[in-house]
């Protein structure tokens, strides 16, 4: 890499860290989830509200409160927020983690680059570090977009939610709920 190579990056990764905090457009991002029930029957559920931030050093963090989950059906979303979330003890799902300023430094309006990111997932008294597969779009100097490449793999029983969702499986009278739920997200940041 020439010297010149090397001032261009160092000038970009500078820029980047001495640039503002991107915020999460909540009515432009998504987080959606797959429940799967007597084994074939497979619904798309979503949270209808996510806030959330990129710090210029890197470190991100999403708060998706609970009380915006939308199944669809009104009894379902009361039954998985008290059997399952306990809404009343837990207002938010969190989720944070730190990128790698070398990776949106060099992006330029329009390019997009396919990240492993890690990330702490904490569902009411358990976390667990997680790694999803992302693309990074910069649209513009003032909005990212952030999407997920493949679904998250969430598994209840590791976050300690199978007892909620055997409570759950009981009050609709199935034969199963999954306790894999595939997760996906797409969220706009600005500043």
């Amino acid at each position: 890499m020439t010297i010149k190579k090397l001032a261009l990056v160092v000038a970009a990764a500078l820029s980047f860290s001495a640039a503002a905090d991107w915020s999460v457009n909540s009515e432009q991002s998504s987080l959606t989830f797959v429940s799967v029930k007597n084994e074939v029957v497979a619904e798309t559920h979503s949270f209808k509200e996510l806030t959330g931030k990129l710090t210029s050093a890197g470190e991100f963090s999403v708060a998706i409160p609970v009380m915006s989950i939308d199944t669809i059906i009104p009894i379902r979303n009361e039954r998985i927020l008290e059997h399952v979330l306990a809404a009343k003890q837990y207002a938010t799902i969190n989720a944070k983690g730190k990128v790698d300023n070398k990776v949106l430094a060099g992006l330029k309006t329009g390019d997009s680059v396919v990240v492993d990111q890690s990330l702490d997932l904490t569902l009411l008294t358990q976390s667990q570090s997680l790694m999803a597969k992302v693309k990074v779009t910069k649209v513009s100097d003032s909005q990212l977009v952030v999407t997920t490449v493949a679904p998250i793999m969430l598994d209840v029983n590791k976050f300690k939610l199978n007892a909620g969702v055997e409570k759950l499986r009981e009050l609709a009278g199935l034969n199963s709920i999954s306790p894999m739920v595939p997760t996906t997200f797409s969220l706009v940041l600005v500043k």
